[in-house]
């Protein structure tokens, strides 16, 4: 006991890390199972279930082990980056030569796997060179300094690299925006994407979602006062005391009144005015009052301040707060900063859904549309492990959209991550104007709907060079590089493969599936306890170990559990299995030798972990070929197997010996192997 007392606790702290990281498979499963037992009748019941229930259905789908297509049911698109369109975009000189080079690229990367660069430069120097040609008199690219023609193709290189994984990032800021869930999204060979979006039925959606051309946009915040004005105007229509109609020249003028608004309105209005002239004003000019910019239980300041007003006066703290909740349907989702020092905005993201369901009502639309526009930076993990966005209000229309931006590259300057930005003549003309008009005021950086960065204006920027400060780290400033080149693609997408998969075919598979490993499981765990008695009932409970091992690893690494990881969890069990075979026919040699029981039980360990170990060894690396040059259904198969291996040598080898040991110091008369 005391020698294997370390590796008693770390199997135990394995044992109960793999339980907890399994706990969110179970309540996942356990919620969807809920959600299929109301009927066609019980609407209304699961509107409340799902809304009573939304944040903790998202938590534990996020770290639940993801069923794959052909489990779940969605759709599977293969898409492909024109590499081809890139490289004659880049040229700065064509002539026939070029098209006769770029016809014959076309025609060979439509039946080859090679990246289309080398493609082109192949045909190039059998094409273009015997004529005298080379790639400088066609290509003048920022980045080349020497003109030679290897430093051209690897800048072409780099180019469509680049223009990927742009394309990737924008695909993934769509989905996510779209509000499908588990996508899985990857790149497969040098031009090509793969996504799986499971649960998504409607591919006509998913392609004008994914084809859609990216929005680049710079906008400048809303005034406060048109803020205010905006969230007053919503909380009281909400309340049912302010009218749709005349509100544009309410957020067009803070002193212009509402017209034909009833006198029930007009009263709160003055009420409210009068509270608002007790009520300290957010120092940043960004949003509300402070009292208004926080979304949780009032500060005891924030109380007071309001308590003075004549609204809120007499009442206690809770008081105040559920009063003001009530008052403010609409602006109680918004939340301050921690600290006085923190200016930005936030909401939860089960807030945040709320609040885009009560901005997209039709009738809720003209209390803001075309005056300011809310916009959400990317999510953000709070220190409760909850998902938390940013807002902004920005104005409705843009200052410049990405179509202007000639180039962007990441760059470190003093030890700090910059970004350079380079705008074409007109853009920087524009650009000259907005930042001119705004020093001191930031700028939002948009694409598609998501703040990505709000830097300030220190001074007016001529030439459509910038540079944006700001960023964490060369991984923050590179994804800062590659929003603002995803505002003018230049190389088109295309969706060359498209498949439904059905949800019958997923519940199909996952009961045959879970089936095939329950027989197999059962039947192995017979065996083994008939055949080798106590040494079989062992090795059933290692292999239980095993599957929850290699289970809790799937769910930790958020991998994605498909068909043929199924079968790969099937043969884990018989590879778990044949190790404990192999040590207990070693064990039964000593035994017929006339050793003693524990003796036997050393010698049987020590004489089979060589073979055990090179068949496992060999057994992974077969697995890691699999994965390297296999695709999709190969890959979570190899995915599956890795793991299970791993987590067979362990159990074979160090758990099911532990259990002997003990056995030997408390019981050795219990031991038997058949």
């Amino acid at each position: 006991m005391k020698k294997n007392r370390t590796l008693i606790i770390v199997v135990l702290l394995c044992i109960a890390g793999s339980l907890w990281a399994l706990y969110p498979t179970l309540k996942s499963q356990e919620y969807r199972s809920d959600i299929a037992d109301f009927g066609p009748k019980d609407s209304a019941k699961k509107a409340q279930y799902l809304a009573a229930n939304d944040e903790a259905i998202k938590t534990s789908g996020k770290k639940a082990i993801k069923l794959g297509l052909d489990l779940r049911g969605g759709i599977y698109v293969t898409m492909e980056v024109d590499v081809l369109k890139f490289i004659e975009e880049q040229a700065t000189n064509k002539d026939a030569i070029f098209d006769q080079v770029l016809a014959a690229t076309s025609a060979e990367e439509a039946v080859s796997e090679e990246p289309v660069v080398s493609i082109f430069v192949k045909k190039f120097a059998e094409i273009a060179a015997p004529k005298g040609k080379a790639l400088a008199n066609y290509f003048l690219l920022s980045d080349v300094k020497t003109g030679d023609d290897k430093e051209i193709a690897a800048s072409l290189q780099t180019g469509s690299d680049e223009a990927v994984d742009r394309a990737i990032e924008i695909i993934r800021n769509r989905i996510d925006q779209f509000g499908l869930t588990e996508p899985t999204i990857q790149k497969f060979g040098t031009r090509r994407i793969i996504i799986e979006v499971p649960g998504a039925g409607d591919p006509a959606q998913v392609r004008q979602l994914l084809e859609g051309t990216a929005q680049l946009e710079f906008k400048l915040f809303k005034d406060p006062k048109i803020v205010n004005k905006v969230f007053d105007n919503i909380d009281n229509y909400l309340l049912g005391i302010a009218p749709v109609k005349d509100t544009s020249s309410a957020m067009k003028s803070d002193t212009t009144k509402k017209a034909d608004s009833s006198k029930l309105a007009q009263a709160a209005a003055k009420k409210k005015d009068l509270a608002a002239k007790k009520v300290k004003k957010d120092s940043t000019g960004a949003g509300r009052d402070s009292s208004v910019m926080t979304g949780q239980k009032l500060t005891a300041d924030d109380s007071v301040r309001m308590a003075d007003s004549l609204e809120y006066a007499g009442l206690s703290k809770e008081q105040v707060a559920e009063k003001y909740t009530k008052k403010h349907p609409f602006s109680i989702f918004i939340r301050k900063g921690a600290s006085q020092k923190d200016p930005r905005i936030f909401v939860l993201e089960a807030d945040r859904k709320a609040i885009m369901d009560i901005l997209n009502r039709p009738d809720i639309k003209p209390l803001y549309d075309g005056e300011m526009s809310f916009a959400f930076s990317r999510p953000e993990k709070g220190t409760n492990g909850e998902n938390f966005y940013q807002i902004f209000f920005l104005n409705a229309q843009p200052e410049l959209t990405g179509k202007y931006i000639t180039g962007a590259e990441k760059d470190s300057r003093d030890g700090k991550a910059v970004v350079t930005m380079q705008m074409d003549d007109e853009g920087a003309r524009m650009w000259a104007r907005v930042t001119g008009e705004n020093i001191n005021k930031q700028i939002a950086i948009v694409l598609d709907g998501v703040v990505y960065s709000a830097p300030n204006v220190h001074q007016k920027i001529e030439g459509g060079n910038s540079e944006i400060s700001g960023m964490r780290d060369l991984t923050e400033a590179n994804l800062m590089k590659i929003v603002l080149k995803a505002g003018a693609l230049p190389a088109p997408v295309k969706i060359i493969q498209e498949q439904v998969v059905g949800p019958s075919l997923g519940a199909d598979s996952i009961a045959k599936g879970t089936s095939s490993i329950l027989i197999g499981f059962l039947a192995v765990m017979v065996f083994m306890g008939f055949y080798y008695v106590t040494g079989g009932f062992v090795a059933d409970l290692a292999v239980v170990i095993n599957l929850l091992f290699t289970l809790a690893v799937l769910a930790t690494f958020g991998a994605t559990l498909t068909l043929p990881g199924m079968a790969g969890l099937v043969l884990t069990v018989g590879i778990a299995v044949d190790a404990n075979v192999l040590i207990y026919e070693r064990i039964r040699e000593e035994l017929g030798n006339g050793k003693s029981l524990k003796l036997a039980i050393e010698d049987g360990y020590k004489r089979a972990f060589a073979p055990i170990f090179d068949g496992h060894l060999t057994a992974f690396f077969s697995g890691i070929i699999l994965y390297s040059f296999g695709t999709g259904t190969v890959q979570g198969f190899a995915v599956t197997l890795m793991i299970g291996i791993a987590a067979s040598l362990f159990t074979a080898i160090v758990i099911t010996r532990i259990i002997f040991d003990l056995l030997l110091e408390r019981s050795p008369n219990v031991i038997k192997f058949g």
